[in-house]
């Protein structure tokens, strides 16, 4: 396989996004990894391959241990203790899956990550001014409706 002349340029790219990433975007860095390694996790598990199955979903789980030691359980409120253990429920679901071999339960883990992730990026838009908190809510609740019609068409068939 060829060797990428542009490689070494983008790992130098990388490593400065990482470097000079504000603590918010860090963590939307953070979820964006773990639905990268679950997607191919699913991949994997379509392609019956072992090493890429458990390596991906290895990395995910690890990421989604790194997400739960930058809550402040100490100082925290409800929310943290219940974003805790949802993070550690996510955490077992995804050993469960490798060991299952389990594609539905990758789907249920990356569902989570993409909804927290989605709310992450709206606090961070409501507090830099970007957007308000109606608009955001206007959001949630549109997609929400869209989401519940899809189930009803899913169930009427």
């Amino acid at each position: 396989m060829p060797i990428n002349p542009y490689s070494k340029y983008i790992k130098q790219y990388q490593t400065s996004n990482i470097t000079t990433a504000t603590p918010e975007k860090l963590m939307i860095m953070l979820f964006d990894g773990a639905i990268q390694f679950l997607q191919k996790a699913k991949s994997a598990i379509a392609e019956k391959n072992l090493q890429e199955r458990s390596a991906n979903l290895e990395s995910a789980r690890k990421i989604i241990r790194e997400l739960m030691r930058t809550i402040d359980l100490e100082n925290g409120n409800d929310v943290s203790k219940s974003l805790f253990k949802l993070y550690n429920k996510m955490a077992m679901k995804l050993i469960k899956a490798n060991v299952q071999r389990s594609a539905p339960l990758v789907d249920e883990v990356m569902e989570d990550l993409m909804n927290i992730r989605w709310g992450f990026q709206k606090a961070i838009e409501i507090q830099s001014g970007i957007t308000s908190l109606e608009d955001a809510m206007q959001e949630y609740n549109e997609a929400n409706a869209k989401n519940n019609l899809n189930e009803d068409n899913q169930d009427a068939r």
